[in-house]
């Protein structure tokens, strides 16, 4: 089994895509590989390069903290299951944690929906045909999250700063 950790400054990373590093343990929590992010670069491309980096390490398990709605889908079609942690927890228990089932996300539903994606006209609106990701955001008025079918009826009403809704 091999475990992916998104890490900055030692410990787990908040958001998954804003790591510093990636980090890779084998099934016996012993390090075997490090990495910088690709991601940090900016755009779909440099995610997708972070995504095709934990593919080619051949990672079972991702750990994260909060991850967009995007990439938990993108990892849970390519068969890597994601373990929910918290970067307050040692690098030990959260490796250890992960093969908890009850923290398995099994929905990308389950990660943060990006209104920032469709207010900046999305990636896949480009002339080189995008990046493959969704072409519209998944929100409705009741905050309800469809993965990866479209829908933009109320996404320009809504506006998100963090965790708070901002009016």
């Amino acid at each position: 089994m091999i475990i992916a950790m998104p890490m900055s400054r030692g410990r787990l990373a908040s958001h998954f895509t804003k790591a510093q590093r990636i980090v890779i343990f084998n099934e016996y929590h012993q390090l075997i590989a490090n990495f910088d992010n690709p991601a940090l670069t900016g755009g779909c491309s440099a995610k997708k390069a972070m995504l095709d980096l934990i593919k080619a390490q051949k990672a079972d398990i991702v750990i994260v903290q909060h991850i967009g709605e995007r990439m938990l889908g993108k990892l849970l079609s390519a068969s890597i299951s994601v373990s929910k942690g918290d970067s307050r927890t040692s690098i030990e228990q959260l490796l250890t944690d992960s093969s908890d089932f009850n923290r398995r996300m099994l929905n990308a539903s389950e990660g943060r929906t990006s209104l920032n994606h469709e207010n900046k006209g999305g990636c896949c609106s480009g002339a080189s045909g995008g990046c493959g990701c969704s072409t519209k955001g998944t929100a409705s008025n009741n905050l309800a999250v469809h993965p990866l079918k479209t829908k933009s009826t109320d996404i320009a009403r809504l506006k998100y700063s963090g965790f708070r809704v901002v009016t």
